[in-house]
């Protein structure tokens, strides 16, 4: 890319041939400069798609518009889901209702979105879907087990690991969204190398990632993705099931996953990170994805601690 050049085959001599390859340095190193600067600049510019929808729910205090969008091309098939706004301001006038265009940035961390403009309004031709009603467990009340299929094949049950402080979050690994499911991930690796390196959890507690899409995530899928993430098999277990069971499994600690249309891989869903205590009892459960991995491992060490 930066070689230097060369106005003829044959070279100059004397005087002349110096003050030619002076230039001719200045003006490749100029040249060489100017390209990879241009090439930061292009592998620093973070993926942008194009959103086109219809807001059906606001949430300022979460700075977050819900927005039934069509097909994102490139990106995601068109669902119901909740994005970020970067700007508070874009946030202002915004009602159920408007019909949208937006920007949604992809970083490596997080998704979001600018220049959200307002193209008209209609009234919604159904409403937002309610999540199913479920009888959600409180603080000290037993978790009920659930036969479970782990990465490896293997059949396993949350009772099989008594004894332990378990933390359960539910993801699945074609989720698109870096702050949703791969950030469940990422803080499910930080905590797994705290306990790794901390003897007085090493062996009291177990991390299990639960899908929300079975009929896709197989063990050999999970199992990929469990060396992608990092995952030791004796702290971090990633887990499969009879869509019947997770779907009881997880509404227990107020996971809402809603039907997916069969010909698109999105899956509608809120965020839930249960932690259950040697005893086979919910201690806490951590709702969407603003908690920290040092919040986890304090509430894990407190369900230990209390039993």
């Amino acid at each position: 890319m930066c070689a230097a050049f060369r106005a003829t085959d044959e070279p100059f001599t004397g005087a002349a041939s110096h003050d030619y390859s002076a230039r001719m340095r200045r003006v490749s190193s100029s040249v060489c400069r100017a390209l990879i600067a241009l090439s930061l600049a292009a592998c620093s510019r973070s993926p942008t798609y194009d959103l086109r929808g219809q807001i059906v729910a606001v949430d300022p205090a979460r700075q977050e518009l819900t927005i039934k969008h069509e097909d994102i091309t490139g990106f995601m098939p068109g669902m119901t889901m909740a994005f970020k706004v970067k700007d508070a301001s874009m946030m202002a006038g915004k009602t159920v209702g408007d019909l949208v265009t937006a920007k949604l940035v992809i970083e490596e961390s997080q998704g979001f979105l600018t220049k959200v403009t307002v193209t008209g309004h209609a009234a919604l031709t159904e409403p937002p879907p309610a999540p199913p009603a479920a009888d959600v467990l409180m603080p000290g009340s037993p978790v009920a087990d659930v036969r479970l299929i782990d990465q490896d094949g293997a059949p396993r049950q949350v009772s099989g690991w008594r004894g332990q402080a378990v933390a359960v979050t539910f993801i699945y690994t074609r989720c698109p969204m870096p702050d949703f499911c791969p950030l469940l991930d990422r803080q499910f690796a930080a905590v797994q190398q705290e306990v790794a390196g901390t003897p007085a959890l090493a062996n009291r507690v177990h991390l299990v990632s639960v899908t929300m899409d079975p009929a896709y995530d197989k063990p050999p899928v999970l199992l990929e993705h469990a060396r992608r993430v990092g995952a030791r098999p004796e702290l971090w277990t990633f887990a499969t099931g009879e869509p019947a069971d997770l779907e009881r499994f997880g509404a227990q600690f107020g996971l809402s996953v809603l039907p997916p249309d069969p010909s698109s891989p999105g899956i509608v869903h809120n965020l839930r990170t249960a932690i259950i205590d040697p005893a086979g009892k919910l201690s806490t459960v951590l709702t969407g994805n603003e908690w920290r991995p040092a919040d986890l491992i304090k509430e894990l060490r407190r369900a230990i601690e209390g039993h």
